[in-house]
């Protein structure tokens, strides 16, 4: 059973319809009419509810208040290159969703195999986040960002004013023991393609503010593998350094 059930528009004492997902999910779930239940607008914010019934398919619900309101414990911006499979790409970024990870980017760099995402396939992806935060029980769900070519990428990171682990097989510097020195709330990780960075991308990435080139493990990851294993490493950082602070 869904914890909660999402609108992006949530405010008190409103009636509203959710979407026709929503509302299959509502009734697969057995909820009867007059019974409260959770919403979430994804950006903090849970709600009460009284699901009214069905008025052709669309589940209708009397908002009654809000009950939470959740601030992001710290930041985790990953970015991931288009990969080959996009089977692949949906099962990592449903993993990231429920590993805790705040920000997701796609971009695409000279090796990759696919060179633009279609919005079918966008939507997709958005869907994956709302269904992996809701099994998760995520209610501040992370941001999606598309970079619209190489340079739109590289603006990107910069404006994110964080501190970036890149991925580079060769460093004799690891993640681990980078993260050991490091009293930082928010990260930036960006990942490169089934093939690596070309000479050209890397200058381009040192070029970065606060910039590092890390070992993420002492195996040859796959992309999708890559981008996973550094973000839990990295989650787990930063979940800690947040609970010795309170």
């Amino acid at each position: 059973m869904s914890r909660f059930y999402y609108h992006p528009d949530l405010n008190h004492s409103t009636t509203l319809a959710l979407s026709r997902e929503e509302s299959l999910h509502l009734k697969v779930n057995r909820i009867q009419p007059d019974n409260e239940i959770l919403l979430s607008d994804g950006n903090g914010n849970l709600y009460s509810g009284i699901f009214k019934g069905f008025i052709s398919q669309i589940a209708h619900v009397e908002v009654i208040g809000r009950i939470k309101k959740e601030v992001k414990a710290y930041q985790l911006f990953v970015w991931q290159p288009l990969l080959k499979n996009w089977s692949r790409l949906d099962w990592l970024i449903e993993k990231l969703v429920e590993i805790g990870v705040t920000d997701i980017g796609i971009f695409y760099s000279e090796r990759c195999t696919h060179d633009h995402i279609s919005i079918t396939k966008v939507n997709r992806l958005r869907k994956i986040i709302i269904e992996a935060s809701k099994q998760s029980g995520r209610i501040v769900f992370p941001t999606l960002k598309l970079a619209e070519n190489w340079y739109d990428f590289l603006a990107q990171c910069r404006g994110t004013h964080l501190n970036t682990i890149i991925g580079d097989f060769g460093s004799s510097e690891s993640i681990t023991d980078y993260l050991k020195n490091l009293n930082l709330s928010s990260l930036q990780i960006v990942v490169g393609p089934e093939g690596d960075f070309n000479d050209d991308e890397k200058e381009q990435l040192q070029s970065l503010p606060h910039a590092r080139f890390l070992k993420f493990s002492n195996q040859i990851l796959r992309s999708e593998t890559a981008t996973l294993y550094a973000s839990i490493v990295c989650i787990t950082s930063l979940e800690s350094k947040h609970e010795n602070c309170h």
